[in-house]
């Protein structure tokens, strides 16, 4: 039997101080939200992976039971929308980023944006990726061991073996070719670039219109395969993310204003939005429905910044947003789980049970979230935290140095 030598038992509490502290102060930072967050973009967040659980669950549900009339609701058969609202809102947040660095500084400091991003992103995706490596090497050896999703390529390559990834290799694709392009022409007059964007988001409609009048001969055709071609690839499927550019644009060079008629504006938008979804979606909804889906979240954003709707100042949809990445990357595992071991046992009619089980999932996924944050999400946070004052720190130095 191994005796425990001082030196490892020093260890062993290192360790467990060091968990502790991380645990401690994730929990913490999960309780107090920032005083610059924005509750309602936090609901919207919270309602878009609650979208995407939801669609999942619907859909091995009604495989194994039939459909029902909860299962037909729009907003369930139809929860991968929740992806396009994840789409509008990163390209906000990080829109946001690049417009006040060019404000700021006139330039991108690229590899600083893309590790910024990176610290954020990658310890959770390759934890999960790996934890699914391990335990399912079979599937993994038959997808080509995962390798697109290590460089993100899985929205164009063989699918990966992390469910879901495709839509994160889109935001990451974007997240290096939006810095980029903004680098080769950078000015401080960031009201310059909104014409192009205007004209960037016209290029995917564009594409999909291509792709679909070459693949199906007509315009108004309907076609299951080509829609889940055009579905998963970034050229055909960013429209979110360049109207989030766009309102962060906007709502950046604006200085934030908060005047009643802008107000009046934000509300009308929504209405215009959604106008655009429907009209989209009644004249052709498999080419246009990724464009009236970019006004539609894209007004309800614009809403969500000057409006404060109390109902969204519940601490709930601060943590549904800071916990919604790690959601969204481990409900996939737990719904067969969910379908098949537990609801089997809920005496309910189809529709009480099925509304259970999404509860169930949505709970666990959750508590699962909490876990991944506190041990894989913040320790990384804090790290970049430190590196990006560090940053700073250099700077200064250099700029004093120079003076001198």
């Amino acid at each position: 039997m191994p005796v425990n030598t001082p030196a490892r038992l020093n260890l062993i509490t290192r360790f467990s101080r060091w968990v502790g502290a991380t645990v401690s102060g994730a929990l913490l930072d999960l309780w107090r939200p920032p005083a610059s967050q924005i509750p309602f973009l936090d609901g919207l967040r919270t309602i878009a992976v609650l979208l995407v659980v939801n669609n999942h669950l619907n859909e091995q549900f009604v495989a194994a039971n039939g459909t029902n009339f909860y299962s037909r609701i729009p907003f369930v058969v139809n929860g991968w929308i929740g992806v396009d609202l994840f789409f509008v809102l990163s390209g906000f947040f990080i829109g946001g980023q690049l417009w006040k660095e060019l404000q700021r500084s006139g330039r991108i400091e690229i590899r600083r944006f893309v590790l910024r991003r990176g610290f954020r992103i990658w310890p959770l995706f390759y934890f999960v990726f790996f934890c699914i490596f391990v335990l399912t090497w079979p599937h993994a050896a038959a997808k080509q061991y995962g390798w697109s999703d290590v460089v993100f390529l899985t929205n164009y390559l063989n699918h990966g073996i992390v469910l879901g990834s495709w839509s994160l290799c889109t935001e990451e694709q974007f997240y290096i070719l939006a810095p980029v392009l903004l680098a080769l022409f950078a000015t401080r007059k960031i009201r310059n670039y909104r014409p192009w964007l205007w004209i960037i988001l016209a290029l995917p409609l564009l594409n999909r219109i291509a792709v679909w009048v070459y693949e199906t001969g007509h315009f108004f055709e309907i076609s299951p395969v080509v829609f889940a071609n055009i579905y998963y690839k970034f050229n055909t499927h960013c429209d979110g993310l360049i109207m989030g550019m766009i309102i962060s644009n906007v709502w950046v060079s604006s200085g934030k204003d908060q005047a009643p008629r802008r107000k009046n504006w934000a509300a009308v938008s929504v209405l215009a939005g959604f106008g655009i979804l429907v009209l989209a979606q009644r004249v052709q909804h498999q080419v246009l429905i990724f464009t009236g889906l970019a006004f539609f979240f894209g007004s309800l954003v614009w809403f969500g910044l000057h409006w404060n709707v109390s109902f969204f100042n519940s601490r709930l949809f601060y943590w549904g947003s800071r916990l919604s990445y790690g959601m969204y990357l481990n409900h996939a595992y737990l719904v067969p789980w969910v379908n098949n071991r537990v609801l089997p046992h809920v005496p309910m009619a189809p529709i009480p049970r099925q509304i259970t089980g999404f509860i169930l999932l949505s709970v666990l996924s959750a508590l699962l979230a909490v876990v991944t944050f506190c041990l894989v999400e913040h320790p990384f946070l804090e790290l970049r935290g430190r590196w990006l004052a560090g940053e700073k720190d250099r700077v200064r130095m250099a700029v004093e140095t120079s003076a001198v």
